[in-house]
């Protein structure tokens, strides 16, 4: 009989794919959902579901019962809604991305979990250069240094246990449906972008079909214990862009608006809204760090899951027009 492998995190856009890409294997699959999460894109052949909170130490046995792998996606990005209180936030982080990792290793150690997957974030990195699995992290953001503490914490926890693990950072993960890539296909779309400076800032992207090769790859043949970061490559702001015009026929306008005043702006209207003890989660122009982390260019050495003989099978202006919808 195959592995059970559990997902949490298995609503969001890459934990469905990884749920298909495991029931197309053969794999069983039990996703450990929320009540009133939406699972009607799950019902594939041998998923079964648990419902639960991540955060409930009562639910984690059964959720874990069986289960030979365990892959956690479960994360907070961006919390819901618009203002919402600073403190509040930063105790969602903590106890999502920070303490809930751990927490859920410990458990898996004592179900006699094979393997546990944990799913970071370049965030945790923090932008830069030519960074390796091993640079030294500078996380900007309240997400980024929550990934960050998640990591570090989980290692100690697995460590002490003695639970087999691995670490892996996506990049921006693209495709058909990614959310959070609307803004720039819809920039393409409509044929020009408002972009900060000269759009020479480069970001680290994957498809999400290369990324599910990748972490597949490393969860049957990493060492215990290795972080990767996952990224089929790095492009600017500029190249991006015009790549996704290309596969519409379209050279999009650029329209620069200047970094000095947009980061004046923040600090002013960050510093203002800070009094209040306040944050607006949606609205970057609120958080000076996150702008910081969209002027700042990201580029990744990934040599770690390239060694392992990974490479992209998509190229990335093929897979960009896929996610766009103008190729199969």
């Amino acid at each position: 009989m195959p592995e059970l492998n559990l997902v949490t995190g298995a609503t969001g856009f890459i934990g469905r794919a990884l749920v298909r890409r495991l029931s197309e294997a053969g794999e069983r699959v039990r996703c450990l959902v929320r009540p009133g999460g939406d699972i009607s894109r799950l019902n594939l052949p041998g998923v079964e579901f648990f419902t639960g909170d991540l955060l409930d130490p009562a639910c984690l046995p059964g959720a874990l019962a069986g289960a030979g792998r365990v892959w956690h996606l479960a994360a907070l990005v961006r919390p819901p809604g618009t203002l919402v209180s600073r403190k509040k936030l930063l105790e969602q982080f903590r106890a999502i991305n920070e303490q809930a990792p751990a927490r859920l290793a410990e458990a898996a150690a004592g179900a006699g979990v094979r393997r546990f997957i944990h799913f970071s974030s370049i965030a945790a990195l923090g932008p830069g250069e030519d960074l390796g699995d091993g640079a030294e992290p500078k996380p900007l953001t309240y997400y980024g240094r929550s990934k960050l503490a998640g990591e570090l914490l989980l290692k100690t926890t697995a460590a002490t246990l003695g639970l087999d693990h691995i670490i892996l950072r996506p990049s921006m993960i693209y495709g058909p449906g990614a959310a959070g890539w609307e803004p720039l296909f819809g920039a393409a779309r409509r044929g020009r972008a408002a972009v900060p400076g000269n759009a020479a800032n480069t970001v680290s992207v994957c498809y999400i079909e290369n990324f599910l090769d990748a972490a597949l790859l490393a969860a049957e043949k990493a060492p215990f214990g290795s972080a990767f970061n996952i990224s089929e490559g790095s492009l600017s702001i500029m190249d991006l862009l015009f790549t996704l015009g290309a596969a519409l026929d379209k050279s999009p306008a650029l329209i620069p608006l200047p970094v000095a005043l947009l980061k004046t702006v923040s600090a002013i209207f960050g510093a203002s809204l800070g009094l209040t003890g306040l944050y607006l989660p949606g609205f970057m122009g609120a958080d000076p760090a996150r702008l910081h982390e969209a002027c700042a260019s990201w580029s990744h050495n990934c040599e770690g899951i390239r060694a392992l003989g990974w490479k992209p099978a998509v190229p990335t202006a093929r897979a960009l027009a896929i996610s766009m919808g103008t190729r199969s």
